[in-house]
Protein backbone atom coordinates (compact mmCIF):
# COMPACT_ATOMS: atom_id res chain seq x y z
CA UNK A 1 0.00 0.00 0.00
CA UNK A 2 1.80 3.50 -1.04
CA UNK A 3 0.85 6.29 1.48
CA UNK A 4 0.63 9.62 -0.44
CA UNK A 5 2.52 12.62 1.26
CA UNK A 6 0.93 15.79 2.44
CA UNK A 7 2.45 17.83 -0.10
CA UNK A 8 1.25 15.09 -2.92
CA UNK A 9 -1.94 14.78 -1.49
CA UNK A 10 -2.71 18.88 -1.58
CA UNK A 11 -1.14 18.77 -5.61
CA UNK A 12 -3.69 16.15 -6.51
CA UNK A 13 -6.54 18.40 -4.77
CA UNK A 14 -5.28 21.16 -7.22
CA UNK A 15 -5.91 19.06 -9.79
CA UNK A 16 -8.79 18.03 -9.25
CA UNK A 17 -10.11 21.97 -8.60
CA UNK A 18 -8.42 22.39 -11.86
CA UNK A 19 -10.44 19.85 -13.36
CA UNK A 20 -13.74 21.61 -12.38
CA UNK A 21 -12.72 25.17 -13.39
CA UNK A 22 -11.65 26.14 -9.67
CA UNK A 23 -7.90 26.44 -10.86
CA UNK A 24 -5.19 24.34 -11.38
CA UNK A 25 -1.34 23.69 -10.13
CA UNK A 26 -1.13 20.84 -12.50
CA UNK A 27 0.84 22.97 -15.09
CA UNK A 28 2.79 25.07 -12.54
CA UNK A 29 3.46 25.33 -9.13
CA UNK A 30 1.63 27.61 -6.88
CA UNK A 31 3.35 31.21 -6.41
CA UNK A 32 2.43 33.96 -4.00
CA UNK A 33 3.19 37.61 -4.66
CA UNK A 34 3.36 39.72 -1.77
CA UNK A 35 3.80 42.94 -3.70
CA UNK A 36 -0.31 42.75 -5.02
CA UNK A 37 -0.99 43.12 -1.51
CA UNK A 38 1.33 46.10 -0.41
CA UNK A 39 -0.99 49.17 -0.48
CA UNK A 40 -0.31 51.49 -3.47
CA UNK A 41 2.05 55.00 -2.76
CA UNK A 42 -0.83 56.79 -5.31
CA UNK A 43 -4.13 55.58 -5.61
CA UNK A 44 -7.14 57.52 -7.91
CA UNK A 45 -10.50 56.79 -8.56
CA UNK A 46 -13.80 58.34 -9.41
CA UNK A 47 -17.18 57.94 -11.06
CA UNK A 48 -19.01 60.45 -13.64
CA UNK A 49 -22.57 59.86 -13.57
CA UNK A 50 -25.89 61.42 -15.58
CA UNK A 51 -29.56 60.88 -14.36
CA UNK A 52 -32.11 61.99 -17.03
CA UNK A 53 -35.17 62.78 -14.59
CA UNK A 54 -38.82 62.79 -15.91
CA UNK A 55 -41.14 64.49 -13.56
CA UNK A 56 -44.98 65.25 -13.65
CA UNK A 57 -46.17 68.01 -11.41
CA UNK A 58 -48.62 68.08 -8.85
CA UNK A 59 -49.80 71.57 -9.41
CA UNK A 60 -51.77 71.38 -6.07
CA UNK A 61 -49.17 70.68 -4.18
CA UNK A 62 -47.89 73.21 -1.80
CA UNK A 63 -43.87 72.96 -2.73
CA UNK A 64 -44.82 73.24 -6.15
CA UNK A 65 -46.56 76.05 -5.73
CA UNK A 66 -44.24 78.25 -3.60
CA UNK A 67 -41.61 77.71 -5.91
CA UNK A 68 -43.75 78.65 -9.15
CA UNK A 69 -45.56 81.51 -7.39
CA UNK A 70 -45.39 84.31 -9.57
CA UNK A 71 -43.46 82.11 -12.53
CA UNK A 72 -44.65 80.32 -16.15
CA UNK A 73 -46.52 77.22 -15.15
CA UNK A 74 -44.70 73.58 -15.51
CA UNK A 75 -47.11 70.65 -16.11
CA UNK A 76 -43.94 68.74 -17.11
CA UNK A 77 -40.59 69.26 -15.68
CA UNK A 78 -37.43 67.30 -17.50
CA UNK A 79 -34.08 67.67 -15.99
CA UNK A 80 -30.89 66.26 -16.50
CA UNK A 81 -28.02 66.49 -13.82
CA UNK A 82 -24.83 65.15 -13.97
CA UNK A 83 -22.50 64.38 -11.43
CA UNK A 84 -18.29 63.99 -11.39
CA UNK A 85 -16.61 62.45 -8.44
CA UNK A 86 -13.11 62.05 -7.53
CA UNK A 87 -10.99 60.22 -4.94
CA UNK A 88 -7.55 60.16 -4.45
CA UNK A 89 -4.93 59.32 -1.57
CA UNK A 90 -1.36 60.00 -1.79
CA UNK A 91 0.81 57.47 1.21
CA UNK A 92 4.32 58.20 2.40
CA UNK A 93 5.55 56.74 5.67
CA UNK A 94 3.41 58.05 8.44
CA UNK A 95 1.48 60.54 5.84
CA UNK A 96 -1.33 60.15 3.97
CA UNK A 97 -2.85 63.13 2.10
CA UNK A 98 -6.36 62.26 0.39
CA UNK A 99 -9.07 64.09 -0.96
CA UNK A 100 -12.46 63.90 -2.80
CA UNK A 101 -14.46 66.33 -5.27
CA UNK A 102 -18.04 66.67 -6.15
CA UNK A 103 -18.96 68.69 -9.10
CA UNK A 104 -22.35 69.23 -10.65
CA UNK A 105 -24.14 70.36 -13.06
CA UNK A 106 -27.97 70.26 -14.06
CA UNK A 107 -29.55 71.64 -17.37
CA UNK A 108 -33.62 71.78 -16.94
CA UNK A 109 -36.11 74.86 -17.66
CA UNK A 110 -34.47 77.86 -15.85
CA UNK A 111 -31.33 76.39 -17.71
CA UNK A 112 -27.98 75.31 -16.90
CA UNK A 113 -26.40 75.19 -13.22
CA UNK A 114 -23.41 73.94 -11.68
CA UNK A 115 -21.57 73.19 -8.62
CA UNK A 116 -18.11 72.21 -7.86
CA UNK A 117 -17.51 71.04 -3.76
CA UNK A 118 -14.13 69.42 -2.16
CA UNK A 119 -16.03 67.06 -0.11
CA UNK A 120 -13.27 66.13 1.94
CA UNK A 121 -9.48 67.36 2.11
CA UNK A 122 -7.13 65.44 4.80
CA UNK A 123 -3.42 65.13 6.31
CA UNK A 124 -3.75 62.37 7.93
CA UNK A 125 -0.04 61.12 10.24
CA UNK A 126 -0.39 57.69 11.53
CA UNK A 127 3.24 57.13 13.88
CA UNK A 128 1.66 54.28 15.48
CA UNK A 129 -0.83 51.93 14.24
CA UNK A 130 -3.15 52.79 16.81
CA UNK A 131 -3.04 56.41 16.58
CA UNK A 132 -3.76 58.63 13.93
CA UNK A 133 -3.85 62.37 13.87
CA UNK A 134 -6.58 63.91 10.81
CA UNK A 135 -6.10 67.68 9.51
CA UNK A 136 -8.28 68.85 7.29
CA UNK A 137 -12.15 68.54 5.77
CA UNK A 138 -13.09 65.20 6.72
CA UNK A 139 -17.06 63.38 6.61
CA UNK A 140 -17.70 61.94 9.50
CA UNK A 141 -20.17 58.82 9.80
CA UNK A 142 -21.79 59.24 13.19
CA UNK A 143 -24.75 56.69 14.10
CA UNK A 144 -26.09 53.64 12.90
CA UNK A 145 -29.00 54.16 11.21
CA UNK A 146 -29.22 54.07 7.58
CA UNK A 147 -32.26 56.76 6.65
CA UNK A 148 -31.40 58.99 9.78
CA UNK A 149 -28.87 59.73 12.37
CA UNK A 150 -29.98 61.27 15.55
CA UNK A 151 -26.76 61.33 16.80
CA UNK A 152 -25.01 63.14 13.65
CA UNK A 153 -24.06 65.75 15.46
CA UNK A 154 -21.07 66.61 13.03
CA UNK A 155 -22.42 65.89 9.75
CA UNK A 156 -25.01 67.09 7.01
CA UNK A 157 -28.36 65.48 6.63
CA UNK A 158 -28.73 62.42 4.85
CA UNK A 159 -31.25 61.89 2.06
CA UNK A 160 -33.40 59.40 3.60
CA UNK A 161 -34.28 58.29 -0.01
CA UNK A 162 -30.37 58.36 -1.00
CA UNK A 163 -28.83 57.50 2.25
CA UNK A 164 -25.46 56.20 0.41
CA UNK A 165 -24.74 59.60 -1.17
CA UNK A 166 -21.56 60.74 -0.62
CA UNK A 167 -21.61 64.40 2.01
CA UNK A 168 -19.95 67.40 2.09
CA UNK A 169 -17.52 67.26 5.38
CA UNK A 170 -16.41 69.78 7.83
CA UNK A 171 -12.97 71.44 8.47
CA UNK A 172 -11.77 69.54 11.98
CA UNK A 173 -8.92 69.01 14.10
CA UNK A 174 -8.89 65.54 15.34
CA UNK A 175 -7.15 62.06 16.63
CA UNK A 176 -8.75 57.91 16.68
CA UNK A 177 -6.61 56.49 19.82
CA UNK A 178 -7.19 52.62 19.37
CA UNK A 179 -6.67 50.00 21.79
CA UNK A 180 -7.39 46.23 21.76
CA UNK A 181 -7.99 44.33 25.24
CA UNK A 182 -8.62 40.46 25.89
CA UNK A 183 -12.01 39.98 27.81
CA UNK A 184 -15.46 40.72 26.81
CA UNK A 185 -14.39 44.52 26.17
CA UNK A 186 -12.07 43.95 22.94
CA UNK A 187 -11.59 47.26 21.75
CA UNK A 188 -12.04 51.29 22.48
CA UNK A 189 -11.49 54.02 20.75
CA UNK A 190 -11.84 57.78 21.07
CA UNK A 191 -12.03 60.82 18.85
CA UNK A 192 -12.16 63.86 19.83
CA UNK A 193 -12.59 66.65 17.22
CA UNK A 194 -12.18 70.51 17.37
CA UNK A 195 -14.59 72.04 14.15
CA UNK A 196 -13.73 76.16 14.25
CA UNK A 197 -16.42 78.24 12.91
CA UNK A 198 -14.61 81.43 11.61
CA UNK A 199 -14.80 83.47 8.65
CA UNK A 200 -15.07 80.58 5.93
CA UNK A 201 -14.35 77.98 8.20
CA UNK A 202 -17.50 75.63 8.60
CA UNK A 203 -19.90 78.96 8.10
CA UNK A 204 -22.52 76.64 7.61
CA UNK A 205 -21.98 74.49 10.75
CA UNK A 206 -24.02 77.01 12.91
CA UNK A 207 -23.53 80.19 14.49
CA UNK A 208 -20.00 82.07 13.83
CA UNK A 209 -17.00 82.87 16.05
CA UNK A 210 -17.12 79.46 17.90
CA UNK A 211 -14.66 76.80 18.25
CA UNK A 212 -16.80 73.91 18.73
CA UNK A 213 -15.50 70.73 20.34
CA UNK A 214 -17.14 67.21 19.93
CA UNK A 215 -16.32 63.78 20.90
CA UNK A 216 -17.11 60.18 20.04
CA UNK A 217 -15.73 56.98 22.41
CA UNK A 218 -16.50 53.81 20.71
CA UNK A 219 -16.46 50.48 22.71
CA UNK A 220 -16.91 47.11 21.38
CA UNK A 221 -18.58 44.86 24.03
CA UNK A 222 -19.62 41.62 24.13
CA UNK A 223 -19.45 41.87 19.79
CA UNK A 224 -21.67 44.76 20.80
CA UNK A 225 -20.82 47.87 19.19
CA UNK A 226 -21.46 51.13 21.30
CA UNK A 227 -20.54 54.81 20.87
CA UNK A 228 -20.92 57.59 23.04
CA UNK A 229 -21.16 60.87 21.48
CA UNK A 230 -20.90 64.74 22.85
CA UNK A 231 -20.89 68.22 21.16
CA UNK A 232 -20.21 70.86 23.35
CA UNK A 233 -22.20 74.35 23.38
CA UNK A 234 -20.85 76.56 20.80
CA UNK A 235 -22.41 77.29 17.18
CA UNK A 236 -24.89 74.76 17.79
CA UNK A 237 -26.44 73.68 21.01
CA UNK A 238 -24.78 71.12 23.30
CA UNK A 239 -26.37 67.57 22.68
CA UNK A 240 -25.19 64.30 24.10
CA UNK A 241 -25.68 61.03 22.41
CA UNK A 242 -25.44 57.01 22.62
CA UNK A 243 -26.00 54.22 19.36
CA UNK A 244 -25.45 50.63 19.19
CA UNK A 245 -25.55 47.69 16.94
CA UNK A 246 -25.74 43.93 17.38
CA UNK A 247 -25.65 40.86 15.43
CA UNK A 248 -27.96 38.71 17.32
CA UNK A 249 -27.39 35.86 14.46
CA UNK A 250 -25.27 36.30 10.90
CA UNK A 251 -28.47 37.52 9.37
CA UNK A 252 -30.37 39.22 12.03
CA UNK A 253 -29.14 42.67 13.47
CA UNK A 254 -30.65 45.63 15.64
CA UNK A 255 -29.12 49.16 16.04
CA UNK A 256 -30.41 52.18 17.82
CA UNK A 257 -29.70 56.07 18.58
CA UNK A 258 -30.50 58.06 21.28
CA UNK A 259 -29.69 62.25 21.53
CA UNK A 260 -30.34 64.62 24.02
CA UNK A 261 -30.48 67.95 22.56
CA UNK A 262 -30.23 70.73 24.36
CA UNK A 263 -31.76 74.62 24.02
CA UNK A 264 -33.81 73.73 20.57
CA UNK A 265 -36.18 76.74 19.04
CA UNK A 266 -39.59 75.21 18.86
CA UNK A 267 -41.57 76.91 15.25
CA UNK A 268 -44.93 77.83 15.55
CA UNK A 269 -47.12 79.42 12.88
CA UNK A 270 -50.56 81.57 13.02
CA UNK A 271 -53.58 81.07 11.06
CA UNK A 272 -52.64 85.05 9.91
CA UNK A 273 -49.53 83.31 8.64
CA UNK A 274 -47.04 84.68 11.09
CA UNK A 275 -44.26 83.36 13.47
CA UNK A 276 -45.93 82.80 17.07
CA UNK A 277 -44.10 83.26 20.03
CA UNK A 278 -40.84 81.83 20.11
CA UNK A 279 -39.74 78.95 22.65
CA UNK A 280 -36.67 77.04 23.11
CA UNK A 281 -36.96 73.43 25.07
CA UNK A 282 -34.57 70.95 25.51
CA UNK A 283 -35.58 67.83 23.27
CA UNK A 284 -34.67 63.97 22.95
CA UNK A 285 -34.44 62.24 19.33
CA UNK A 286 -33.88 58.46 19.02
CA UNK A 287 -34.33 55.43 16.39
CA UNK A 288 -34.43 51.97 16.37
CA UNK A 289 -34.12 49.62 13.62
CA UNK A 290 -33.63 45.79 12.42
CA UNK A 291 -31.78 44.62 9.25
CA UNK A 292 -32.34 41.11 7.97
CA UNK A 293 -31.16 38.94 5.34
CA UNK A 294 -32.74 35.78 4.44
CA UNK A 295 -31.45 32.63 2.73
CA UNK A 296 -32.61 33.75 -1.03
CA UNK A 297 -30.33 36.88 -0.39
CA UNK A 298 -33.00 39.33 -0.15
CA UNK A 299 -32.57 42.05 2.69
CA UNK A 300 -35.29 43.98 4.43
CA UNK A 301 -34.68 46.99 7.02
CA UNK A 302 -37.25 48.39 9.35
CA UNK A 303 -36.53 51.94 11.05
CA UNK A 304 -38.69 54.04 13.45
CA UNK A 305 -37.53 57.84 13.98
CA UNK A 306 -38.41 60.10 16.41
CA UNK A 307 -37.60 63.49 16.13
CA UNK A 308 -38.05 65.69 19.18
CA UNK A 309 -36.58 68.95 17.07
CA UNK A 310 -39.15 68.12 14.43
CA UNK A 311 -42.48 70.35 13.38
CA UNK A 312 -45.95 69.67 14.93
CA UNK A 313 -48.36 68.65 12.69
CA UNK A 314 -50.39 71.31 13.61
CA UNK A 315 -47.84 74.26 12.29
CA UNK A 316 -46.72 72.09 9.55
CA UNK A 317 -50.40 72.01 7.99
CA UNK A 318 -50.80 76.08 8.51
CA UNK A 319 -47.12 76.61 6.67
CA UNK A 320 -48.89 74.41 3.52
CA UNK A 321 -52.07 76.42 4.17
CA UNK A 322 -50.50 79.70 4.66
CA UNK A 323 -48.97 79.04 1.09
CA UNK A 324 -51.93 77.86 -0.68
CA UNK A 325 -53.53 81.06 0.84
CA UNK A 326 -50.98 83.20 -1.42
CA UNK A 327 -50.92 81.28 -4.28
CA UNK A 328 -54.87 81.75 -4.61
CA UNK A 329 -54.12 85.36 -4.59
CA UNK A 330 -51.57 85.29 -6.17
CA UNK A 331 -49.46 87.36 -3.73
CA UNK A 332 -46.09 86.42 -2.25
CA UNK A 333 -46.30 88.78 0.00
CA UNK A 334 -48.19 86.89 2.38
CA UNK A 335 -45.81 84.78 2.73
CA UNK A 336 -43.36 87.43 4.18
CA UNK A 337 -44.03 86.25 8.09
CA UNK A 338 -43.19 82.93 7.33
CA UNK A 339 -39.40 81.01 8.23
CA UNK A 340 -38.50 80.68 4.43
CA UNK A 341 -34.89 79.55 2.98
CA UNK A 342 -34.29 80.34 -0.86
CA UNK A 343 -32.93 76.41 -0.84
CA UNK A 344 -36.22 74.72 -0.17
CA UNK A 345 -34.66 71.91 0.80
CA UNK A 346 -32.67 73.82 3.89
CA UNK A 347 -35.90 75.53 5.03
CA UNK A 348 -37.95 74.76 8.19
CA UNK A 349 -41.06 73.58 7.29
CA UNK A 350 -39.86 72.65 3.26
CA UNK A 351 -36.92 70.34 3.67
CA UNK A 352 -37.26 67.06 3.86
CA UNK A 353 -39.24 64.97 6.62
CA UNK A 354 -39.52 68.29 8.73
CA UNK A 355 -41.94 66.67 11.21
CA UNK A 356 -41.56 64.56 14.31
CA UNK A 357 -42.39 60.54 13.22
CA UNK A 358 -41.30 58.31 10.42
CA UNK A 359 -41.12 55.04 9.67
CA UNK A 360 -38.18 53.86 6.72
CA UNK A 361 -38.89 50.23 5.11
CA UNK A 362 -36.65 49.36 2.74
CA UNK A 363 -35.55 46.18 0.81
CA UNK A 364 -33.59 44.70 -1.98
CA UNK A 365 -32.99 41.30 -3.56
CA UNK A 366 -29.49 40.45 -5.11
CA UNK A 367 -29.96 38.57 -8.35
CA UNK A 368 -33.61 37.09 -7.90
CA UNK A 369 -34.33 33.89 -9.71
CA UNK A 370 -30.71 33.64 -10.93
CA UNK A 371 -30.54 36.84 -13.43
CA UNK A 372 -27.44 37.54 -12.47
CA UNK A 373 -26.17 41.03 -11.95
CA UNK A 374 -29.77 42.17 -11.16
CA UNK A 375 -31.38 43.96 -8.04
CA UNK A 376 -34.61 44.64 -7.40
CA UNK A 377 -35.30 46.86 -4.44
CA UNK A 378 -38.20 49.05 -2.73
CA UNK A 379 -38.43 52.05 -0.10
CA UNK A 380 -41.52 53.30 1.67
CA UNK A 381 -41.54 56.12 3.52
CA UNK A 382 -44.12 57.30 6.40
CA UNK A 383 -44.82 59.80 7.68
CA UNK A 384 -46.55 58.47 11.36
CA UNK A 385 -48.31 61.57 12.20
CA UNK A 386 -50.12 62.64 8.99
CA UNK A 387 -50.29 59.27 7.22
CA UNK A 388 -48.54 60.52 4.53
CA UNK A 389 -46.16 58.21 2.80
CA UNK A 390 -43.90 57.71 -0.78
CA UNK A 391 -43.41 54.39 -2.52
CA UNK A 392 -40.09 54.09 -4.51
CA UNK A 393 -39.13 50.95 -6.46
CA UNK A 394 -36.24 50.65 -8.20
CA UNK A 395 -34.04 48.34 -10.58
CA UNK A 396 -30.14 48.05 -10.73
CA UNK A 397 -28.17 46.37 -13.16
CA UNK A 398 -24.72 45.97 -13.06
CA UNK A 399 -23.22 43.45 -15.60
CA UNK A 400 -21.55 45.92 -17.30
CA UNK A 401 -17.83 46.46 -16.82
CA UNK A 402 -17.83 49.94 -14.40
CA UNK A 403 -21.11 51.02 -15.13
CA UNK A 404 -23.90 50.85 -12.72
CA UNK A 405 -27.47 51.44 -14.12
CA UNK A 406 -30.34 52.33 -11.72
CA UNK A 407 -34.36 52.94 -12.98
CA UNK A 408 -36.13 54.36 -9.86
CA UNK A 409 -39.30 56.19 -9.66
CA UNK A 410 -41.00 57.64 -6.53
CA UNK A 411 -44.94 58.13 -6.07
CA UNK A 412 -45.85 60.34 -2.81
CA UNK A 413 -49.12 59.87 -1.68
CA UNK A 414 -51.06 61.76 0.77
CA UNK A 415 -54.17 64.00 1.43
CA UNK A 416 -53.98 67.96 1.21
CA UNK A 417 -51.95 69.55 3.97
CA UNK A 418 -49.88 66.32 5.09
CA UNK A 419 -45.68 66.18 4.25
CA UNK A 420 -46.37 64.10 1.18
CA UNK A 421 -49.47 64.65 -0.40
CA UNK A 422 -48.19 68.32 -0.66
CA UNK A 423 -44.92 67.38 -2.63
CA UNK A 424 -44.26 69.23 -5.76
CA UNK A 425 -44.79 66.07 -8.27
CA UNK A 426 -47.57 63.62 -8.93
CA UNK A 427 -44.05 61.18 -9.49
CA UNK A 428 -40.82 61.05 -10.87
CA UNK A 429 -38.89 58.84 -12.35
CA UNK A 430 -34.92 58.50 -12.49
CA UNK A 431 -32.47 57.10 -14.75
CA UNK A 432 -29.00 56.73 -13.39
CA UNK A 433 -26.30 56.02 -15.40
CA UNK A 434 -22.86 56.02 -13.03
CA UNK A 435 -19.71 54.67 -15.19
CA UNK A 436 -16.65 53.98 -12.45
CA UNK A 437 -12.85 54.46 -12.83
Amino acid sequence: MRVVSRGGALLIMGCLAGLTGVGSVCAEEFTFDAQQFEKKAFEFRGYAELEPTYILSNEAGALYQLEFLGERQREQIWRLPGALELEGRYRRDMATLSFRTHSTKVWDYRGESADHELYEGLLSLQPDPGFTLDVGKKAYRWGKGYAWNPVAFVERAKDAGNPDLAREGFWTLGFDWIRSFDGPLQTVAFTPLLLPNHGEFNEEFGERGHNNFAAKLYLLYRDIDIDLMVLGEGSRAARYGVDFANNFTPNFEMHGEFAYITDVPRRSLTPACTQGPRQVDNVISYLLGMRYRNEADATFILEYYFNGAGNREQDQRQFYDCVHQAWDAGDPTLLDGLPLDEDLDKGPFSKPNPMRRYLNFRTWWNEPYGMLYFQPGLQVLYNVEDHSYSVSPEANYSGIDDLDLRLRATFPMGDPLTEWGEKPNDYKIELRLRYYF
